[in-house]
């Protein structure tokens, strides 16, 4: 080992040892601090959003299963009535 390493490992942090940071460098770390919680929250915005987007949608989907539902009992209940009355008019079924 160089001498100036072992002599530079041996001596530890001293008790009167000062960090210098610059003013610029700190405002810099500020900033993307800001900008990263900024992105952060607003993507947890936007998850919350498409959320809310798709529960609306599953009740949607819920109330048109039950309406279409709805239509088709309807629906075969007329055909089964318009076959009734055209199998009457041809004599294939008694009233």
């Amino acid at each position: 080992m160089p001498r100036e390493l072992t002599m530079a490992t041996n001596k530890g942090i001293s008790e009167d040892a000062q960090i210098h940071i610059s003013v610029a460098f700190l405002l810099k770390a500020m900033a993307a601090v800001a900008i990263v919680t900024g992105s952060w929250y607003q993507a947890q915005m936007k998850f919350a959003e498409q959320e809310r987007r798709i529960k609306d949608l599953e009740e949607k989907i819920t109330v048109l299963n039950a309406s279409v539902e709805g239509m088709e009992t309807q629906h075969i209940k007329d055909l089964e009535e318009t076959n009734k009355t055209l199998m009457q008019r041809l004599g294939l079924k008694k009233p």
